[in-house]
């Protein structure tokens, strides 16, 4: 009853807020961009650091969570809980403002949660993002915001069409922009560490004789 109280409430916001066409159709968010495992939403990826030690990686990862935690959009649960360098493990439990739509005129978001776990070998770093979670105070009646979990608000079942080919407007807006934070924290860290490098993208001017 909940969920399709709010659902409705979300349908009535502007339009201004609502998902492009194409990014419907993107199959970056189509089925499979939300894994479960063991019935949970959890992302993690592997990256490769050649000829960087477990300590040197640690390090850069460290250095790379606390910016996490002192993020621009970073709120005050945002933390670093766990800090052991010898076993390679290090997490995070945040919690950040989600921007869907942010103007001059309009600001539309949600304050997401999460753990951020990164475990750190020689020459390579795992970093998992899991118990995710939302609270969203914007149009809520009475004291207490709505809150779903990742897993009954993101998930195939829940964001996608029946066919599976498009995004559901409001649930799949969620899910578009927490794949979306995930792949820019996740690159931040590859970044931080040297795992994939920075492009440099050079404009050729063509100069007439």
């Amino acid at each position: 009853m909940i969920k399709r109280l709010f659902i409705v409430m979300m349908l009535l916001l502007p339009l201004a807020t609502a998902l492009p066409a194409q990014d419907k159709n993107d199959p970056k968010y189509l089925a499979g961009a939300v894994p479960l495992k063991n019935g949970f939403v959890i992302f993690d990826k592997t990256y490769k650091v050649s000829g960087k030690s477990k300590s040197e990686l640690f390090r850069d990862l460290k250095a790379y969570a606390e910016t996490l935690v002192k993020g621009e959009n970073s709120l005050q649960q945002s933390r670093i809980v766990e800090d052991d360098s010898v076993q390679g493990l290090l997490a995070l439990r945040m919690e950040e403002t989600l921007y869907f739509r942010k103007t001059a005129w309009v600001t539309h978001s949600t304050r997401l949660f999460y753990e951020l776990i990164f475990t750190v070998g020689d020459g390579q770093f795992t970093v998992e993002m899991r118990r995710i979670h939302y609270l969203y105070d914007e149009g809520s009646r009475g004291d207490e915001p709505y809150s779903f979990t990742a897993e009954e608000w993101i998930t195939d079942e829940e964001a996608l069409s029946k066919d599976g080919k498009k995004l559901l407007r409001v649930p799949g807006r969620f899910r578009r922009f927490t794949i979306d934070r995930k792949d820019e924290i996740f690159r931040g860290a590859a970044r931080a560490t040297g795992a994939i490098q920075k492009r440099k993208v050079i404009q050729e001017i063509e100069v007439e004789e």
